[in-house]
Protein backbone atom coordinates (compact mmCIF):
# COMPACT_ATOMS: atom_id res chain seq x y z
CA UNK A 1 0.00 0.00 0.00
CA UNK A 2 1.42 3.37 -1.02
CA UNK A 3 1.11 6.40 1.27
CA UNK A 4 1.89 9.95 0.23
CA UNK A 5 4.08 11.70 2.76
CA UNK A 6 3.04 15.23 3.69
CA UNK A 7 6.16 17.34 4.25
CA UNK A 8 5.10 19.43 7.27
CA UNK A 9 5.26 16.42 9.62
CA UNK A 10 7.65 13.85 8.15
CA UNK A 11 6.95 10.31 9.29
CA UNK A 12 3.81 11.17 11.24
CA UNK A 13 1.41 12.42 8.57
CA UNK A 14 0.30 10.34 5.60
CA UNK A 15 -2.56 10.39 3.13
CA UNK A 16 -4.31 8.19 0.61
CA UNK A 17 -7.31 8.23 -1.71
CA UNK A 18 -9.98 5.60 -1.13
CA UNK A 19 -12.56 4.76 -3.83
CA UNK A 20 -15.97 4.83 -2.12
CA UNK A 21 -18.43 4.41 -4.99
CA UNK A 22 -21.88 5.57 -3.99
CA UNK A 23 -21.41 5.22 -0.21
CA UNK A 24 -23.10 8.05 1.72
CA UNK A 25 -20.10 9.07 3.80
CA UNK A 26 -21.93 11.76 5.74
CA UNK A 27 -24.44 9.23 7.04
CA UNK A 28 -21.90 6.43 7.46
CA UNK A 29 -19.33 8.47 9.37
CA UNK A 30 -21.94 10.51 11.21
CA UNK A 31 -23.01 7.30 12.95
CA UNK A 32 -19.56 7.14 14.61
CA UNK A 33 -20.33 10.24 16.70
CA UNK A 34 -22.53 8.86 19.48
CA UNK A 35 -22.43 11.82 21.88
CA UNK A 36 -23.09 15.53 21.29
CA UNK A 37 -20.11 17.79 21.80
CA UNK A 38 -17.67 14.87 21.75
CA UNK A 39 -14.21 16.52 21.85
CA UNK A 40 -12.69 13.61 19.89
CA UNK A 41 -14.79 13.97 16.72
CA UNK A 42 -16.19 16.56 14.29
CA UNK A 43 -18.58 15.76 11.43
CA UNK A 44 -19.51 18.09 8.57
CA UNK A 45 -21.33 17.79 5.26
CA UNK A 46 -18.17 16.68 3.44
CA UNK A 47 -15.53 16.42 6.18
CA UNK A 48 -14.97 14.07 9.11
CA UNK A 49 -12.28 14.42 11.79
CA UNK A 50 -11.58 12.01 14.64
CA UNK A 51 -8.79 11.89 17.19
CA UNK A 52 -8.27 8.48 18.72
CA UNK A 53 -5.90 6.05 20.40
CA UNK A 54 -4.49 3.21 18.32
CA UNK A 55 -2.24 0.27 19.28
CA UNK A 56 0.61 2.35 17.82
CA UNK A 57 -0.21 5.53 19.75
CA UNK A 58 -2.34 8.63 19.29
CA UNK A 59 -3.61 9.53 15.84
CA UNK A 60 -6.02 11.80 14.03
CA UNK A 61 -7.89 10.83 10.87
CA UNK A 62 -9.37 13.44 8.53
CA UNK A 63 -11.70 12.39 5.72
CA UNK A 64 -12.88 14.72 2.96
CA UNK A 65 -14.98 13.65 0.00
CA UNK A 66 -16.51 14.78 -3.25
CA UNK A 67 -17.99 12.27 -5.64
CA UNK A 68 -16.98 8.62 -5.65
CA UNK A 69 -13.75 8.84 -3.65
CA UNK A 70 -12.46 10.18 -0.35
CA UNK A 71 -9.15 11.68 0.66
CA UNK A 72 -8.01 10.26 3.98
CA UNK A 73 -5.25 12.02 5.86
CA UNK A 74 -3.82 10.80 9.16
CA UNK A 75 -1.53 12.41 11.71
CA UNK A 76 0.51 11.20 14.67
CA UNK A 77 2.10 7.94 15.73
CA UNK A 78 -1.03 6.02 14.77
CA UNK A 79 -1.23 7.51 11.25
CA UNK A 80 -0.16 4.37 9.40
CA UNK A 81 -2.50 2.19 11.45
CA UNK A 82 -5.43 4.51 10.71
CA UNK A 83 -4.71 4.73 6.99
CA UNK A 84 -4.39 0.98 6.59
CA UNK A 85 -7.87 0.56 8.06
CA UNK A 86 -9.47 3.56 6.35
CA UNK A 87 -11.70 1.52 3.98
CA UNK A 88 -13.22 -0.17 7.01
CA UNK A 89 -13.97 3.15 8.67
CA UNK A 90 -15.59 4.46 5.49
CA UNK A 91 -17.91 1.46 5.28
CA UNK A 92 -16.31 0.20 2.07
CA UNK A 93 -15.93 -3.31 3.49
CA UNK A 94 -19.53 -3.51 4.71
CA UNK A 95 -21.20 -6.31 2.76
CA UNK A 96 -24.87 -5.67 1.89
CA UNK A 97 -25.17 -8.88 -0.16
CA UNK A 98 -28.50 -10.55 0.35
CA UNK A 99 -30.23 -7.61 1.99
CA UNK A 100 -33.27 -6.77 -0.10
CA UNK A 101 -36.37 -6.26 2.07
CA UNK A 102 -39.51 -6.80 0.02
CA UNK A 103 -42.19 -5.28 2.24
CA UNK A 104 -42.68 -1.93 3.97
CA UNK A 105 -41.52 -0.25 6.04
CA UNK A 106 -38.03 -1.71 5.56
CA UNK A 107 -38.34 -1.80 1.78
CA UNK A 108 -39.01 1.95 1.69
CA UNK A 109 -36.36 2.75 4.31
CA UNK A 110 -33.75 0.76 2.39
CA UNK A 111 -34.61 2.56 -0.85
CA UNK A 112 -34.15 5.88 0.93
CA UNK A 113 -30.96 4.99 2.83
CA UNK A 114 -29.37 2.25 0.70
CA UNK A 115 -26.10 4.24 0.36
CA UNK A 116 -25.57 4.23 4.11
CA UNK A 117 -23.00 1.68 5.28
CA UNK A 118 -21.76 0.42 8.63
CA UNK A 119 -18.45 1.95 9.72
CA UNK A 120 -15.84 -0.16 11.50
CA UNK A 121 -13.60 1.96 13.72
CA UNK A 122 -11.24 -0.72 15.06
CA UNK A 123 -10.43 1.66 17.95
CA UNK A 124 -11.35 -0.69 20.76
CA UNK A 125 -10.03 1.27 23.73
CA UNK A 126 -11.54 4.58 22.57
CA UNK A 127 -14.93 2.99 21.95
CA UNK A 128 -14.98 0.95 25.14
CA UNK A 129 -14.02 3.90 27.33
CA UNK A 130 -16.75 6.05 25.80
CA UNK A 131 -19.35 3.30 26.22
CA UNK A 132 -18.45 2.68 29.87
CA UNK A 133 -19.08 6.37 30.51
CA UNK A 134 -22.53 5.97 28.88
CA UNK A 135 -23.60 3.05 31.07
CA UNK A 136 -26.78 3.72 33.09
CA UNK A 137 -26.84 7.51 32.65
CA UNK A 138 -28.62 9.93 30.36
CA UNK A 139 -27.05 10.93 27.09
CA UNK A 140 -26.59 14.51 28.30
CA UNK A 141 -24.78 13.39 31.46
CA UNK A 142 -22.63 10.94 29.50
CA UNK A 143 -21.64 13.65 27.01
CA UNK A 144 -20.58 15.99 29.81
CA UNK A 145 -18.64 13.30 31.67
CA UNK A 146 -16.90 12.05 28.53
CA UNK A 147 -15.86 15.60 27.65
CA UNK A 148 -14.43 16.14 31.13
CA UNK A 149 -12.59 12.81 31.12
CA UNK A 150 -11.02 13.44 27.71
CA UNK A 151 -10.01 17.06 28.26
CA UNK A 152 -8.70 16.43 31.80
CA UNK A 153 -6.66 13.29 31.07
CA UNK A 154 -6.30 13.12 27.28
CA UNK A 155 -4.07 15.19 25.00
CA UNK A 156 -4.47 17.62 22.08
CA UNK A 157 -4.96 15.81 18.79
CA UNK A 158 -1.90 15.60 16.53
CA UNK A 159 -2.23 17.71 13.39
CA UNK A 160 -5.75 19.10 13.97
CA UNK A 161 -6.34 21.96 16.43
CA UNK A 162 -9.41 21.78 18.62
CA UNK A 163 -9.72 18.00 18.90
CA UNK A 164 -8.62 15.84 21.81
CA UNK A 165 -7.22 12.30 21.92
CA UNK A 166 -8.79 10.17 24.68
CA UNK A 167 -6.44 9.26 27.51
CA UNK A 168 -4.35 6.16 26.90
CA UNK A 169 -5.38 2.99 28.75
CA UNK A 170 -2.12 3.16 30.70
CA UNK A 171 -3.13 6.63 31.94
CA UNK A 172 -6.67 5.63 32.92
CA UNK A 173 -5.42 2.46 34.58
CA UNK A 174 -3.50 4.61 37.07
CA UNK A 175 -6.37 6.98 37.91
CA UNK A 176 -7.89 6.79 41.37
CA UNK A 177 -11.63 6.65 41.98
CA UNK A 178 -11.60 10.16 43.56
CA UNK A 179 -9.98 11.58 40.41
CA UNK A 180 -12.61 9.94 38.25
CA UNK A 181 -15.32 11.28 40.56
CA UNK A 182 -14.24 14.73 39.41
CA UNK A 183 -15.37 13.84 35.89
CA UNK A 184 -18.78 12.75 37.20
CA UNK A 185 -18.21 8.98 37.24
CA UNK A 186 -19.53 7.22 40.31
CA UNK A 187 -17.61 4.34 41.88
CA UNK A 188 -19.11 1.55 39.78
CA UNK A 189 -18.36 3.07 36.35
CA UNK A 190 -15.01 4.38 37.60
CA UNK A 191 -13.96 0.88 38.64
CA UNK A 192 -15.17 -0.61 35.36
CA UNK A 193 -13.22 1.99 33.38
CA UNK A 194 -9.99 1.39 35.32
CA UNK A 195 -10.34 -2.41 35.12
CA UNK A 196 -11.00 -2.22 31.37
CA UNK A 197 -8.00 0.07 30.89
CA UNK A 198 -5.68 -2.36 32.66
CA UNK A 199 -7.09 -5.28 30.66
CA UNK A 200 -6.69 -3.53 27.30
CA UNK A 201 -3.36 -1.79 27.88
CA UNK A 202 -1.61 -4.53 25.88
CA UNK A 203 -4.54 -5.96 23.93
CA UNK A 204 -5.97 -3.12 21.83
CA UNK A 205 -5.41 -5.21 18.70
CA UNK A 206 -8.21 -7.50 19.89
CA UNK A 207 -10.45 -5.58 17.46
CA UNK A 208 -8.61 -7.24 14.57
CA UNK A 209 -9.86 -10.63 15.76
CA UNK A 210 -13.21 -12.26 15.07
CA UNK A 211 -16.09 -10.26 16.56
CA UNK A 212 -17.51 -13.23 18.48
CA UNK A 213 -14.15 -14.11 20.03
CA UNK A 214 -13.32 -10.48 20.75
CA UNK A 215 -16.58 -9.61 22.47
CA UNK A 216 -16.51 -12.87 24.42
CA UNK A 217 -13.08 -11.95 25.76
CA UNK A 218 -14.33 -8.51 26.77
CA UNK A 219 -17.21 -9.97 28.76
CA UNK A 220 -14.64 -11.31 31.21
CA UNK A 221 -13.98 -7.70 32.27
CA UNK A 222 -16.17 -6.91 35.31
CA UNK A 223 -18.80 -4.32 34.38
CA UNK A 224 -18.66 -5.05 30.64
CA UNK A 225 -21.93 -6.77 29.79
CA UNK A 226 -24.19 -7.49 26.80
CA UNK A 227 -25.17 -3.85 26.19
CA UNK A 228 -21.56 -2.71 26.02
CA UNK A 229 -20.33 -5.62 23.92
CA UNK A 230 -23.33 -5.28 21.60
CA UNK A 231 -22.44 -1.64 21.01
CA UNK A 232 -18.78 -2.57 20.48
CA UNK A 233 -19.72 -5.26 17.97
CA UNK A 234 -21.54 -2.59 15.96
CA UNK A 235 -19.13 0.33 16.33
CA UNK A 236 -15.68 -1.21 16.70
CA UNK A 237 -16.14 -4.34 14.58
CA UNK A 238 -18.79 -2.96 12.18
CA UNK A 239 -20.79 -6.18 12.63
CA UNK A 240 -23.79 -6.02 10.30
CA UNK A 241 -25.65 -8.53 12.51
CA UNK A 242 -24.97 -6.95 15.91
CA UNK A 243 -27.81 -6.58 18.38
CA UNK A 244 -27.88 -4.31 21.43
CA UNK A 245 -29.76 -5.83 24.37
CA UNK A 246 -30.43 -4.09 27.67
CA UNK A 247 -31.23 -0.63 26.26
CA UNK A 248 -34.30 1.11 27.65
CA UNK A 249 -35.34 2.66 24.35
CA UNK A 250 -34.24 0.49 21.42
CA UNK A 251 -36.78 -2.39 21.75
CA UNK A 252 -39.78 -0.05 21.68
CA UNK A 253 -38.34 1.90 18.76
CA UNK A 254 -37.86 -1.30 16.74
CA UNK A 255 -41.37 -2.47 17.60
CA UNK A 256 -42.91 0.89 16.70
CA UNK A 257 -41.22 1.22 13.32
CA UNK A 258 -41.46 -2.43 12.25
CA UNK A 259 -44.77 -3.46 13.81
CA UNK A 260 -46.60 -0.35 15.01
CA UNK A 261 -46.37 -1.45 18.66
CA UNK A 262 -45.61 1.20 21.28
CA UNK A 263 -43.87 -0.98 23.83
CA UNK A 264 -41.51 -3.93 23.59
CA UNK A 265 -38.80 -5.73 25.53
CA UNK A 266 -35.59 -7.38 24.35
CA UNK A 267 -37.35 -10.65 23.55
CA UNK A 268 -39.89 -8.91 21.32
CA UNK A 269 -37.15 -6.90 19.62
CA UNK A 270 -35.09 -10.01 18.90
CA UNK A 271 -38.16 -11.75 17.49
CA UNK A 272 -38.79 -8.85 15.08
CA UNK A 273 -35.13 -8.76 14.02
CA UNK A 274 -34.66 -12.52 13.65
CA UNK A 275 -35.93 -12.78 10.05
CA UNK A 276 -33.29 -10.28 8.97
CA UNK A 277 -30.17 -12.24 9.92
CA UNK A 278 -27.32 -11.60 9.09
CA UNK A 279 -28.31 -7.94 8.78
CA UNK A 280 -29.95 -7.22 12.13
CA UNK A 281 -27.79 -4.21 12.89
CA UNK A 282 -28.41 -2.87 9.39
CA UNK A 283 -32.13 -3.06 10.13
CA UNK A 284 -31.54 -1.31 13.44
CA UNK A 285 -29.68 1.46 11.62
CA UNK A 286 -32.58 1.90 9.20
CA UNK A 287 -35.01 2.05 12.11
CA UNK A 288 -32.89 4.79 13.70
CA UNK A 289 -32.65 6.66 10.40
CA UNK A 290 -36.42 6.55 9.92
CA UNK A 291 -36.92 9.47 12.31
CA UNK A 292 -39.99 7.75 13.73
CA UNK A 293 -40.35 7.54 17.51
CA UNK A 294 -43.03 5.83 19.61
CA UNK A 295 -45.38 8.30 21.35
CA UNK A 296 -44.56 9.14 24.95
CA UNK A 297 -47.04 8.54 27.73
CA UNK A 298 -46.94 9.56 31.35
CA UNK A 299 -44.22 11.53 33.15
CA UNK A 300 -40.90 11.84 31.44
CA UNK A 301 -38.19 9.74 33.03
CA UNK A 302 -34.56 9.16 32.19
CA UNK A 303 -33.61 10.91 28.97
CA UNK A 304 -32.67 8.49 26.20
CA UNK A 305 -31.72 9.47 22.66
CA UNK A 306 -30.96 6.34 20.72
CA UNK A 307 -30.52 8.21 17.45
CA UNK A 308 -26.85 8.27 18.36
CA UNK A 309 -26.40 4.64 17.25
Amino acid sequence: MQYRQVPEEPGTTTARTVPTGDVDLAATLGAVAWLPGDPTVRVGASRFERATWTPEGPGTVVVTWDGGSARVEAHGDGAGWLLERAPRLLGCEDDVTGFDPATPPLRDLWRRHRRRRIARTGTLWHDLACLVVQQRVSRADAADQWRRLVTAHGSPAPGIPGLWVPPAPEVVGRLSTPKLHLTGLERRRAQTLVTAAVALARHQDLADSDVAAGTAALRSVPGVGPWTTGCLAALTWGDRDAVIPGDSGIPSLVAWVLAGRRRADDAAMLELLEPHRPHRYRVLGLVMASGRRPPRHGPRGRSEDITRL
